[in-house]
Formats: C-alpha cells, structure tokens, sequence
C-alpha cells in the first residue's frame, strides 16, 4: 500500500495564501501593505521564522521516527535540515534581537553589516552561498524530479532506500513553484537592466518564506510515510 499524502488543505491550497495576500494587499490597500507587511516584524518576516521553527519541531520528531527505520545516511540528511531550519530561524530573527530588541555586541556589530546579531551580514558564506544551494534543491528536488516523476521519466526507487527517502514528493511542487516564480520579477529587473517595475514588492522576503514553508512540508511528509508504515505495522 502507498502512503498517504499530507492533507491537499495544507500542501496544495495552503502555500498560495501568503503570496495571495501580500500582492493583493499591495494592490489595493498599500498603507496597509507598509504598516502590516513590509518591515522586520511584518507579516511575511514572522511568517518565515515562524514556517521555520515549525520545522524544527517536526523535523526534530521526525529524526526521533525514523531512528532504525531509515537508512542511516537519510536519518544524517534530516538531522541536516532541522539544523538548517534551525539556522534559517535563527538569522531571520538575527536569534531573538527583532523580538527583544537587545543591543548588539561591539565584537559582533563590527563584522555586521546591519549591526545586528546574526550571521548572514557578515560572509556571503552565510548568506549568499547557502541560499544558492537551498535555491537549487528547491528547484531541483522540489519541481525537476516531482514533475519527471509524474511523467514516468524517474527510476521507481526502492522505497527502504536512501533515494526512495531522499527525493521530494509531489507535495513539495507548489511551495517549490511559488518560491522560484516569486523572484522571477527581481531576476528580470537585472536581465533587462530595468531599476523598477510598476508594482513592486520586497521579492526576496515571500521567498524566504516558501524557502521555509518547503522545507517545513518536506519533512511533515516524510514524517507521514514514516507514520504510515508504523500503523501498517
């Protein structure tokens, strides 16, 4: 017997919300769209820290799941990605200096370039560079294999294996579509030389949230497949 998908309410219909809302607001209310959404305490940078912390937990229950259960090389890779939501968190909240709004140490704050206490200021190492790679599993992982996969292009993998765990399922494509076409408007802006487009919007803020959000249902799914076969069992 296969296993059970996550909810369609959670994987399918629930990603479009925040982009949804976001432009919509944009469009129509724009006073609201500064007081309620742009900024460092606006909707979509607590949406992000919260999808990730939520990964974390999941993904902390689901690494206690699979102990014996999985390939050991598979239970490595998700220990990997909590930490990483951990991480992703972590920064976003420059580790709790947005909520408690604590001076930032003179040590740290002359290696920032915002002054803040966290990491991604200081080195593209990390910034830049984990996000590329992150961006490339989304696109990869996230939309390549699922829609190869659906179009019978893909091995059928064993499923004890750690390429039948690895991969991500056909619940992870619409949080993967929504992050890569997110940015599309700021990557034209560059191709085309263009300072602004008629409607604009922070595009790399809703993108770290699907960035989040993806990670988030990627382990809530294989947190399911693991469930599955323990009440098959």
């Amino acid at each position: 017997m296969s296993s059970p998908r996550l909810s369609k309410a959670l994987w399918l219909w629930f990603p479009p919300l925040l982009a949804v809302l976001v432009i919509g607001v944009k469009l129509f209310a724009p006073a609201l769209y500064d007081s309620l959404i742009e900024g460092e305490l606006g909707l979509t940078e607590l949406a992000t820290p919260v999808a990730a912390l939520a990964g974390v937990y999941f993904g902390v229950r689901t690494v206690l799941l699979s102990r014996g259960r999985v390939p050991l090389l598979f239970t490595g890779w998700l220990i990997a990605t909590t930490l990483g939501c951990l991480y992703f968190a972590g920064e976003e909240l420059s580790w709790g200096q947005q909520l408690f709004h604590w001076q930032t140490p003179t040590d740290i704050a002359a290696l920032n370039d915002q002054n803040e206490t966290n990491l991604h200021n200081m080195s593209s190492w990390f910034d830049q560079k984990p996000r590329l790679l992150l961006e490339l599993w989304v696109l990869f992982g996230g939309i390549v294999v699922p829609l190869r996969r659906l179009a019978g292009k893909v091995p059928a993998y064993a499923a004890d294996s750690f390429r039948g765990w690895f991969w991500p399922g056909i619940e992870c494509l619409p949080t993967a579509l929504l992050a890569i076409a997110i940015k599309l408007p700021e990557r034209y802006k560059k191709v085309m030389g263009i300072e602004s487009l008629p409607f604009e919007i922070r595009w790399s803020e809703p993108q770290e949230y699907y960035f989040a959000l993806f990670l988030l249902i990627y382990l809530l799914a294989v947190r399911q497949r693991l469930r599955h076969g323990a009440a098959a069992a």
